[in-house]
C-alpha cells in the first residue's frame, strides 16, 4: 500500500527544509527557477497566470536569468518555446482552458518535432464564456498528441512534478514535451506548507539541457517541424513518438527513484493507492479532489465498508499495468472525473474509457460506474459519498440504472 501523501524517507535537518507557505502558482515558479530555464513564454489566462507573474517578479529581482517573452497569443506563446527548445534552450510555458486549445497547431507540432518543452496547464472549464471553474477537458484534448501528462494532488507534488518533468522529457530515450496538469484554483490558488526545491540538492538530478540534434549551424543540418509528404516519413515520424512514450515509463520510474535520493521525498511513480489491500470497492481519480475522496473513503471504512482509493499520477503514459494490479481484487469501482466526452458510449468520460480499456482483458474485472463533475461547479464530500454508496450497491449485486452519473447537476440527471 502506497503512502497517502509524499513520504519523507531520510533524516534532514529541520532548518534545511525552510518550509514556505505558498500557493501552487508561486511554488511552481520556484521549481522553474531551480530548473534554470533559458526561455519563458507567457500569455495571461487564469488560473495559470500567477505562475508567470511570480516568474516575472523573480527575474526583475535578479533571482535568476532567463529570457521571458510576452507573446501576442497562446498560439505564438507555444511557437516561441517550440523553436527555442529546438535550438537547445530549456523552456517553460503554460496556459489554461480555451487558451490551450487556441495553441493546438503549435502543441501538435511540438510533439512531432520531438522537442522536450515543459508546460503547466491550470485546468479550467472550456469557456461558457467566462467560466473559471475547474474541469479537465482542456488537458484531456491533448492526450493523443504525444505529450507526457502528469497530475499532482497538492502544491508540494506540483512543485516536485515540475522538476521531474524536465528530467523525464529531456532524457534522450524520451525527448517529448511534458504537461503538468494542475487543478485550477484547487492547487493554483490554494496556499499550503511547501518544502522549497533546492538547486544545490538537485544540480545532479537535473543536469544542463542537452538536446542531441539542435537547430544550430555549428551542429550541421537538422530539420524539425518540416512540411512533408505522407509517402516520405509521415508514419515513421509518428512511430518515433510511440516508441518514446513507451520508453518513458522506465525513465519515469528512474526519475522518481533518483528524486527521492536527492530530496528525501518518496512518491510511487504512477499510482497512489490507499486501503486497497482488503478493499472490495474502489474510487479512482486524479488531482486535488482525491484528498476529499480519500477522506470520504476513510469515513465509510469506519462504517464497515471495505473501500479503497486509487489515484493516477500520470495520464500519459497511462499506467495500465499498475492500475490492473491495484484493482484486481475489487468487485466494483467508480471513476471520479471532471471532464466530458459528449456522445461517447454510455455518455461516460475520457478517464472512464482509459480505465475500462485497461481492465478489459482481466478474467474477473470489476464492474465500473462513472461519476462526472462538470461545468466547474465544485463538488462536496456528500457528492463523493453518494458515488461511493452507488459503487457499494453495485458490488452487492444491485443493478445500476446507468453507467454515468452527473452528481452536481441541479436538475434531473436524465
Amino acid at each position: 500500500m502506497c503512502a497517502q501523501k509524499v513520504e519523507l524517507v531520510k533524516s534532514i535537518p529541520k532548518e534545511k527544509y525552510n518550509v514556505k507557505i505558498w500557493n501552487g502558482a508561486r511554488a511552481i515558479a520556484e521549481a522553474v527557477k531551480v530548473a534554470d530555464v533559458d526561455v519563458i513564454s507567457a500569455y495571461p489566462i487564469r488560473p495559470y497566470t500567477g505562475i508567470m507573474n511570480s516568474l516575472a517578479q523573480m527575474l526583475a529581482n535578479g533571482e535568476f536569468k532567463a529570457e521571458i517573452v510576452i507573446a501576442d497569443s497562446e498560439h505564438s506563446q507555444f511557437e516561441i518555446v517550440k523553436h527555442a527548445s529546438a535550438t537547445g534552450a530549456r523552456t517553460f510555458v503554460g496556459s489554461s482552458g480555451v487558451g490551450l486549445l487556441y495553441a493546438f497547431e503549435s502543441v501538435t507540432a511540438t510533439s512531432l518535432g520531438s522537442v522536450p518543452v515543459v508546460g503547466v496547464i491550470g485546468t479550467r472549464a472550456l469557456d461558457d464564456p467566462g467560466n473559471f471553474g475547474m474541469e479537465w477537458t482542456d488537458v484531456l484534448t491533448t492526450r493523443d498528441l504525444g505529450w507526457l501528462i502528469s497530475w499532482p494532488r497538492d502544491v508540494q507534488e506540483a512543485t516536485d512534478m515540475t522538476l521531474v518533468a524536465y528530467r523525464v522529457a529531456e532524457d534522450h530515450r524520451v525527448l517529448q514535451p511534458h504537461f503538468i496538469a494542475v487543478d485550477g484554483a484547487a492547487i493554483t490558488h490554494v496556499s499550503m506548507p511547501v518544502i522549497p526545491p533546492s538547486k544545490e540538492d538537485l544540480s545532479e538530478f537535473l543536469p544542463p539541457y542537452d538536446l542531441p540534434y539542435k537547430v544550430d549551424p555549428e551542429d550541421g543540418p537538422v530539420s524539425k517541424g518540416m512540411h512533408i509528404a505522407p509517402s516520405l516519413i509521415g508514419p515513421e515520424e509518428r512511430k518515433v513518438i510511440d516508441v518514446a512514450l513507451k520508453r518513458s515509463k522506465e525513465v519515469i520510474k528512474e526519475a522518481w527513484k533518483d528524486f527521492e535520493k536527492y530530496t528525501g521525498r518518496r512518491y510511487s511513480p504512477f499510482i497512489e493507492a490507499k486501503n486497497m489491500d482488503d478493499a472490495e470497492i474502489a474510487l479512482v481519480g486524479m488531482g486535488a479532489y482525491m484528498k476529499d475522496i480519500e477522506l470520504v473513503a476513510d469515513m465509510l471504512r469506519k462504517e464497515g465498508i471495505k473501500i479503497g482509493t486509487v489515484r493516477l499520477r500520470y495520464l500519459r503514459p497511462f499506467p495500465n499495468e499498475e492500475l490492473v494490479a491495484s484493482l484486481k481484487n475489487v468487485k466494483a469501482a467508480g471513476i471520479m472525473e471532471f471532464d466530458f466526452s459528449f456522445g461517447s458510449p454510455n455518455g461516460t468520460g475520457s478517464l472512464y474509457h482509459e480505465v475500462a480499456t485497461s481492465l478489459y482483458d482481466m478474467d474477473n474485472r470489476p464492474k465500473l460506474l462513472d461519476f462526472l463533475f462538470l461545468g466547474g461547479r465544485e463538488p462536496t464530500t456528500e457528492h463523493f459519498k453518494k458515488a461511493a454508496e452507488k459503487v457499494h450497491e453495485l458490488a452487492k449485486g444491485k443493478a445500476a440504472e446507468k453507467k454515468a452519473y452527473w452528481l452536481t447537476l441541479r436538475g434531473e440527471d436524465i
